[in-house]
């Protein structure tokens, strides 16, 4: 598995490549096959645009276009590829959204440019465009298990934690354990808060969760330590004073 920053260096180094008196020296001086480019388009404005292009998919040349990874003798107006004719359409989607949709917005302020759509957009220098991360776990979990959906949201919090590609938030492993929880799995919603306690120790949310969690499923004796560390961290925290409450009024019922 290539990592966050491998992806990065490669999209750098495709943008240098693809730009290099070496490469450029196989890129005709007349263009065939343009669909949606200008046919007058400049050589260093096309070599431009697919760097662009290039950059935002972390990929090389070579990832739409028809030739070796050294980038020699490449078939640039091949549309063999099915990565090219894909990206054909993307880039007829882009271009809808940032000339009849972003034009119809309002401007936030005086002067400023309007949102762009591009392909780092949603690839994030990714081949494949990254899914929401409660999505890429939740699909592990069914196949694998929570452990293994854990595991897997160790791997990507390591690649990709800081960039933007995923959301590593407290929020978004809260979701999945609300999800456990629905399902009828409290002791995997239990493992999901434990993770996001690893990161976020001062999570009073979780904590107060895990006391709910273990409180709706008879475990008691496990409840107060949680909601001791939940009402710690968070005095007014409504999810521990509600744990509390259940709690007092289960005394209560007992004498």
């Amino acid at each position: 598995m290539r990592s966050r920053l491998t992806l990065a260096v490669l999209g750098l180094f495709a943008a240098v490549v693809c730009g290099s008196a070496a490469v450029t020296a196989q890129i005709p001086d007349e263009f065939s096959n343009l669909k949606l480019l200008d046919p007058e388009i400049s050589k260093p404005d096309l070599v431009g645009t697919m760097k662009d292009w290039a950059g935002g998919l972390g990929v090389r040349c070579n990832h739409c276009h028809v030739g070796p990874d050294n980038l020699q003798g490449m078939d640039f107006a091949s549309d063999e590829k099915a990565t090219k004719r894909t990206a054909r359409r993307m880039l007829e989607l882009a271009r809808a959204i940032n000339g009849d949709l972003m034009a119809d917005l309002p401007v936030v302020e005086a002067g400023q440019r309007h949102q762009v759509v591009s392909c780092y957009t949603c690839h994030r220098g990714q081949a494949k465009p990254p899914r929401n991360i409660t999505v890429a776990l939740g699909g592990v979990a069914a196949q694998q298990g929570v452990e293994a959906a854990l595991e897997r949201y160790d791997e990507l919090r390591a690649e990709h934690f800081g960039a933007g590609v995923y959301d590593f938030s407290e929020g978004a492993l809260a979701t999945a354990a609300g999800y456990l929880l629905e399902m009828g799995d409290p002791d995997g919603a239990v493992k999901v808060l434990e993770k996001i306690l690893e990161h976020y120790p001062d999570s009073a949310d979780s904590w107060a969760m895990i006391a709910m969690v273990r409180l709706q499923s008879g475990n008691t004796e496990a409840v107060g330590p949680a909601l001791e560390k939940a009402l710690a961290i968070d005095p007014e925290n409504r999810m521990a004073m509600r744990v509390q409450q259940a709690m007092a009024a289960m005394t209560e019922g007992d004498g």
